[in-house]
């Protein structure tokens, strides 16, 4: 009994609770790691160590932490696993909780983006969680613009132009590479811009319009965080633009946050093999896109309102809901069939090619899958060249659709292409889609589709 309690007890009962065996656990860290962008050498062996008493190096004992407090049900620190919490004490900063000011949220932003810069590893500890979206949601909706900013004259228009175009171009090359690539000019282009708006004086308008553009800077960074496999701190990113693009007035951009957030959440919810989890993951989605439709009420364009329901429609079918998702789609149909409309111009890149898209998607996972991938195919031949990862992220939906009908020829011949485009692409959010592809061909049987995505 004595030596049962050398080494490490502690993690040995929470491993006993949670009914997790060295080789689970040492998977689970791992598979953790990599989902942060951490690719770590965790072996049984490694676990061995630590239950002996071992101190494992950083970040391990956050995910070990992490994978527990998940597996268990409750909340547990690093301290609970029998490890020293080396954490720096004192600093509550962690990048969710958003200002009720708009200058508040300029210096949370600067902080955010000036940590990412500084540390290598910042928010690698942290994992995602989409009730954590539930907040600043809340703000968007109660919340109203700032009507005041410090008056001077030293930032003017065309601050606000160079801004938005700089963004424009970043998201060009997003689209072409990948968000790996593009991400730390995109947080440095964050920091300058935010500080520059924190110690500079401006007039109200003015103000207002930088603000905006630095709400659509931060997104940005979000998004090319998420394509980099590091979804918690790609989620702080979401929660500061939503939080700019309010407080500045801009209810049109804080809805299309609000939708990302939605699809972000769509996303990891249909990565989860815990049904639970999944369906979780479907209703806090649901929630965030009828949200962005609250925020924006009647004012949305009809290409913004086609999008805001496909978004609705693509979560409820996450949670099976084929009724309500089928109607969410006829209202995104009805909207989309008002236009053309004045679109805004973070919207600039959806099209009916686009719409097409959405729609296929919610067919195939409503149980439509042909005439799912009739409009999936419709949408890969109009799409632009010039938009490689949505061309690729349209071929592995058709692949799905395809093995969802049992035609594994068909899908092996679409998948043939994705493995070809894929090559080079710096987006871990393109590589998590063909891991979920080929557990979808494992489980249909589709073997040469198996093989040929291994």
């Amino acid at each position: 009994m004595a030596a049962e309690l050398d080494g490490n007890p502690a993690l040995r009962l929470l491993m006993a609770d949670a009914g997790l065996s060295n080789k689970a656990l040492a998977n689970a860290v791992v598979a953790e790691g990599r989902q942060k962008g951490v690719h770590l050498g965790t072996t049984t062996t490694s676990v061995r160590r630590m239950l002996d008493g071992c101190q494992p190096r950083s970040p391990v004992p956050v995910l070990v932490a992490g994978v527990l407090s998940r597996r268990l049900g409750y909340r547990v620190s690093v301290a609970d696993c029998g490890f020293a919490d080396r954490m720096p004490t004192g600093d509550t900063f962690d990048g969710l909780r958003t200002s009720v000011t708009l200058s508040g949220t300029i210096a949370t932003v600067a902080e955010l983006s000036g940590r990412d810069l500084s540390r290598r590893n910042f928010m690698l500890g942290s994992t995602f969680a989409a009730a954590a979206f539930a907040e600043p949601a809340w703000m968007a909706m109660t919340g109203s613009p700032e009507g005041a900013v410090a008056e001077g004259g030293r930032i003017g228009r065309a601050d606000v132009e160079i801004v938005r175009s700089t963004v424009r171009h970043f998201e060009k090359l997003h689209r072409l590479h990948g968000g790996g690539l593009v991400r730390p000019q995109v947080v440095q282009l964050v920091h300058q811009q935010s500080r520059n708006l924190r110690d500079a004086n401006y007039g109200a308008k003015v103000g207002r319009d930088l603000a905006s553009a630095l709400a659509e800077a931060t997104f940005l960074a979000g998004l090319t965080t998420v394509d980099s496999g590091r979804h918690a701190l790609g989620q702080r990113y979401y929660a500061q633009a939503l939080g700019l693009a309010m407080r500045a007035g801009d209810q049109s951009f804080g809805a299309n946050v609000l939708a990302e957030m939605s699809l972000l959440t769509i996303d990891i919810g249909a990565n989860s093999t815990d049904k639970q989890e999944a369906g979780q993951a479907g209703q806090h989605a649901v929630s965030l896109a009828r949200s962005a439709q609250h925020v924006i009420g009647p004012s949305a364009t009809p290409a913004v309102a086609a999008y805001l329901h496909a978004v609705e429609a693509r979560s409820l079918s996450l949670l099976g809901d084929r009724d309500a998702s089928s109607g969410a789609l006829d209202a995104a149909k009805r909207a989309f069939d008002r236009g053309p409309g004045a679109e805004p111009g973070w919207l600039g890149h959806y099209s009916e090619v686009d719409f097409t898209s959405d729609i296929g998607q919610c067919l195939r996972d409503i149980g439509r899958p042909r005439q799912g991938v009739a409009l999936l195919e419709r949408a890969l031949s109009a799409l632009p060249t010039s938009r490689v990862t949505s061309r690729v992220k349209t071929r592995i939906h058709i692949a799905a659709a395809y093995l969802e009908l049992g035609e594994h020829d068909q899908a092996d011949r679409i998948v043939a292409s994705v493995v070809d485009a894929a090559d080079g692409l710096a987006s871990e959010r393109i590589a998590e889609r063909i891991k979920r592809l080929r557990r979808r061909a494992r489980e249909c049987g589709a073997s040469q589709v198996d093989e040929r995505l291994a």
